[in-house]
């Protein structure tokens, strides 16, 4: 009888022994945070690996463990509920001070950290569709703001740029603008905190039904031309490299004549308003520049807003040059009209240079809209 109850008593231990660990009682086990880098453990309301943090423990932090399942998941008291943890960053005992980082391991986590980052902004890149310009805004404490070839500061330096320096957006991440230096023509990438946005680049305005489209140019943040556009063309900005700005205008129609528009900034003609402030001798200083290359004829127009408009007209046998110059705060705005490269004809005709012209006298000069 003895040697019965005491082989009952060993297959009770023996069970026992085989039970979840570190026991399934009724009362919690206290247990402590371990992390090898002494980082916060994460708790979680279930038990997977997802998008359910709901609090986090420090290093060393007291816990109370309820059981751990059989996934490694440690089920403990949390803000007088349940809450998961995962036991393999559990101690039954309280652990030694929290473990320190060498400088080299530190700096190995900080690479890791910022290429992470790297990744996430090169994932969020997109082009703009309207470029715009920016003024950068200089840290107080360098008076300087890095370009860098990439979005993070990990990446080479291509330059630094002063306070109120001017670029252009050509594109963004979700922290950063890729913009371009018009000085330079170099690209890269420089950080939305430390840039303001200014006024687009360019933007044409779309048609309204029954009405010609609107071309608007925005020029430095000084003024917008705007201009009727003639059917089948659309406006576009092709380059802009400082105070240059060059557009086309073309048309879909590759038996079309192409128009060029080019503006740059004088500083000879600064303090000049319009080319109707300019005297005959200034005048004849303009004439010169095309008569010296070209066999030309000379006449004026103004726009419907009065502005003057000086035309170069071809006289040669072939016409296939027409050129229409204007001034407008210092800056020189120089409109061509030639044929199409693509086109077997390789003259313009009268009424395409009237359509020119006409086009030109569309011009008018606004404020830009803050």
């Amino acid at each position: 009888m003895r040697r019965m109850l005491a082989l009952f008593m060993s297959m009770i231990l023996i069970m026992s022994a085989c039970v979840i660990i570190p026991a399934a009682s009724a009362e919690a086990l206290p247990m402590w945070v371990y992390t090898e880098n002494g980082k916060t453990l994460n708790v979680r309301s279930a038990p997977v690996v997802a998008d359910n943090i709901i609090g986090r423990l420090k290093y060393g932090e007291l816990v109370m463990v309820e059981f751990i399942n059989s996934t490694g998941w440690a089920v403990i008291l949390y803000k007088d509920g349940e809450a998961y943890v995962q036991a393999r960053f559990l101690l039954d005992y309280q652990p030694g001070p929290k473990p320190t980082q060498s400088p080299e391991d530190k700096e190995a986590q900080e690479m890791k950290n910022e290429q992470a980052k790297l990744n996430k902004e090169l994932a969020s890149e997109r082009d703009l569709t309207e470029p715009f310009y920016l003024s950068v805004r200089a840290t107080r404490t360098t008076g300087w703001i890095n370009f860098r070839v990439g979005p993070s500061k990990i990446t080479t330096r291509v330059s630094s740029f002063p306070d109120g320096k001017q670029l252009i957006a050509i594109g963004e991440t979700a922290n950063w603008y890729r913009a371009r230096d018009p000085e330079t023509g170099k690209t890269g990438y420089i950080h939305k905190n430390y840039v303001t946005k200014q006024a687009p680049v360019a933007s044409v305005t779309p048609a309204e039904q029954g009405k010609q489209s609107l071309g608007k140019l925005n020029v430095g943040g000084e003024f917008e031309l705007v201009c009727a556009i003639p059917e089948t063309y659309s406006l576009q900005v092709v380059n802009v490299m400082g105070t240059r700005i060059t557009a086309s205008i073309l048309s879909d129609d590759m038996t079309k004549p192409q128009l060029f528009l080019n503006i740059a900034y004088d500083e000879t003609y600064g303090d000049v308003e319009r080319l109707n402030d300019l005297n005959d001798a200034d005048l004849a200083v303009l004439e010169n520049s095309f008569t010296e290359m070209n066999q030309v004829e000379i006449t004026y127009r103004q726009t419907g807003y009065g502005t003057k408009l000086l035309v170069a007209r071809e006289t040669g046998s072939d016409t296939d040059f027409v050129g229409i110059l204007t001034i407008y705060k210092g800056y020189f705005i120089e409109f061509n009209m030639a044929p199409n490269p693509n086109s077997s004809v390789q003259t313009l005709t009268d009424e395409q240079i009237k359509m020119c012209i006409d086009f030109l006298t569309e011009l008018d000069f606004n404020q830009p809209q803050k």
